[in-house]
C-alpha cells in the first residue's frame, strides 16, 4: 500500500468510527432487553440463567454474559452506549493479532500499519455487510448470542494460532470456545465444522496418529471443549419446550426454505453490498500485491481455480448454515442470526481480493485507478451515512428519552390500573427500534412495563 492510499483509507476508517460512535451514542435499550433486566433484577443472575436453560433455551454462556451486564447496569442505558464500539474494537484487535499470527506462519512481512488498516477494513466490511445493522450491532440482547459468539471464535483462533502451547493461551482459547459452544446452536455447528476440517487436514499431513496428537494437542483440547459445551447446550430442557412452539420440522420444506434464503441472499442482499465490498475488501487486494514476491506452497493455484474452489466451499458452508436455520426455525431466520452469513461472506471477499492481489492480476495503472475510485466512493458513502443518520438517530433517541421520562414520572403519581397511550417513536435509521404496539398484550408493551415496573398498561396511540 502506498503512503498516500494508507492516509486516504485511514480517513475513510475514521469516518466509519465516527459513524459507529454517533450511532452508539444515540442507541437505546429495546424490547427483550427490558424483560431480561426485569428477570435478573428480581431473580438474580444464577436463577435467570437456570430458568432460561430449563424453560426456554440452552444458551447458558450468552445468557450469563448478558445477565451479568443487565444486573450491573439495569435500565441505565448510558452504560450500554459503548458496547457496539467495544464489540467493533474486539473484532479489530482479534483480526489484527490473527493476521499477525497467520503472516508469521506464512513468512509474510506485514507492517503494523498494514495490519491496523486491514483489521479496521475487515471490521467496517462486517458492519456494512450485516443484513440488519441495528439488530446485529445495536440490540444488546442479540449481541450476546451472535456478535459475541463471532468475537469469541476470532479470539479463540488468535490464542490457538499463537504458536505457543502455554497454559495461559490454552486456557484463554478454552474460555473463548466454551462461549461459542454455549451461545448459539447454529453458530456452534458451523464453527465446529471449521475445527473438524482443520483437524482432518492436519491429520492427513501429520504422517501418523501419534505425531498428529503431539502437534495438535492444544487444538484437540479446545475442540473437545467446544463439543462438551455444545452438548451441555443441546440437552437443555428449554430447547425442547421452545421447539414445541415451532411448526413440524420437515426435510423437504427445509430445502425449500433454504432455496428462499439463497434467493434473498443473491437478489435482495448482495447487490446492495457491492459498494462496501469494493471499499473495504480492496485493501486486501493491495496487501496481496505487496507480498506477491513471497512464494507460498499452497498459494500456487491460478486465480480462476482458486476462485472456483473457494466459491464452492463458501456455497456449501452457506447451504449448511441456511439449512440448519431452516430446519430448526422453520423459516429463513431473523436478521440477527444472518450475522454469521455476513461474517462468512466478509471472510470470503477478503480472501478472494487478497488472492487476486497476490497473483498480480491487475496492472499498476488499473490499481491506481481502482484506488482512486474506492477512496472517492468510500469518503462519499461515509459522509452520506454520517449526514443522513445523525438527524434520524438523534430525533429517535430524543423521542425515546422523552417517552421514558414521561412514563417514569407518571408511574410515581398514577394510582390503580389504567391504560396510557404513547405517541409513536420516529424511525430509528440504522439503530434497532424499541417501538411498542397498539395492542397492550404485545410482548414489546409487556416488556416495557416490566423494565420500568409500571403500574399501568401502555399502548401505541394510533
Amino acid at each position: 500500500m502506498s503512503e498516500a492510499y494508507s492516509k486516504q483509507l485511514t480517513f475513510i476508517l475514521i469516518l466509519f468510527v465516527c459513524l459507529l460512535l454517533m450511532l452508539s451514542f444515540f442507541n437505546r435499550l429495546a424490547t427483550d432487553d427490558y424483560y431480561f433486566i426485569w428477570d435478573v433484577r428480581n431473580h438474580g443472575i444464577i436463577t435467570g440463567v437456570t430458568s432460561q436453560y430449563m424453560e426456554w433455551c440452552g444458551r447458558f454462556a450468552a445468557t450469563f454474559a448478558m445477565d451479568f451486564f443487565y444486573k450491573a447496569f439495569d435500565v441505565n442505558y448510558s452504560y450500554f452506549i459503548l458496547f457496539p464500539f467495544i464489540s467493533a474494537l474486539l473484532i479489530f484487535a482479534g483480526v489484527y493479532f490473527l493476521l499477525g499470527n497467520v503472516a508469521s506462519k506464512l513468512s509474510f512481512v506485514i507492517t503494523p500499519v498494514q495490519k491496523r488498516l486491514i483489521a479496521a477494513s475487515f471490521t467496517a466490511l462486517l458492519f456494512f455487510l450485516c443484513v440488519d445493522i441495528g439488530e446485529s450491532w445495536f440490540w444488546f440482547c442479540a449481541q450476546s448470542s451472535y456478535m459475541w459468539s463471532i468475537i469469541a471464535f476470532i479470539w479463540g483462533c488468535v490464542f490457538l494460532s499463537d504458536g505457543k502451547n502455554t497454559f495461559f493461551s490454552t486456557t484463554l482459547a478454552l474460555l473463548c470456545i466454551v462461549y461459542v459452544g454455549g451461545s448459539s446452536e447454529v453458530y456452534s455447528v458451523i464453527f465446529g465444522l471449521f475445527f473438524t476440517l482443520y483437524l482432518f487436514h492436519n491429520y492427513r499431513h501429520s504422517g501418523n496418529f501419534k505425531s498428529f496428537l503431539s502437534i495438535n494437542k492444544k487444538a484437540l483440547i479446545v475442540y473437545s471443549a467446544l463439543g462438551i459445551s455444545f452438548i451441555i447446550f443441546l440437552i437443555a430442557p428449554g430447547n425442547y419446550l421452545r421447539d414445541g412452539l415451532f411448526p413440524e420440522h420437515q426435510f423437504l420444506n427445509s430445502c425449500y426454505i433454504t432455496a428462499k434464503s439463497f434467493a434473498k441472499f443473491g437478489i435482495f442482499y448482495l447487490p446492495f453490498k457491492l459498494p462496501y465490498i469494493f471499499i473495504f475488501a480492496f485493501p486486501f487486494l493491495l496487501l496481496g500485491d505487496d507480498v506477491k514476491s513471497i512464494e507460498v506452497k499452497f498459494l500456487q493455484l491460478s486465480l480462476k481455480s482458486f476462485f472456483i474452489k473457494i466459491s464452492i466451499a463458501f456455497t456449501i458452508v452457506l447451504f449448511i448454515f441456511f439449512f440448519i436455520v431452516a430446519y430448526v426455525m422453520v423459516e429463513t431466520g431473523p436478521p440477527r442470526m444472518w450475522l454469521l452469513s455476513s461474517f462468512l461472506f466478509a471472510i470470503y471477499c477478503s480472501v478472494v481480493f487478497f488472492y487476486a492481489g497476490y497473483k498480480g492480476v491487475l496492472k499498476e495503472k488499473s490499481l491506481i485507478s481502482l484506488k482512486y475510485c474506492s477512496v472517492v466512493i468510500g469518503v462519499g458513502l461515509m459522509l452520506f451515512h454520517l449526514i443522513y443518520q445523525y438527524p434520524i438517530a438523534s430525533k429517535y433517541a430524543k423521542a425515546n428519552d422523552e417517552r421514558i421520562e414521561f412514563i417514569t414520572t407518571l408511574n410515581k403519581t398514577i394510582k390503580g390500573d389504567s391504560l396510557v397511550y404513547l405517541a409513536p417513536l420516529p424511525p430509528a435509521g440504522m439503530l434497532y427500534s424499541t417501538e411498542i404496539a397498539s395492542d397492550t398484550s404485545h410482548f414489546t408493551n409487556k416488556e416495557l412495563r416490566l423494565g420500568y415496573d409500571l403500574k399501568f398498561h401502555v399502548a401505541l396511540r394510533k
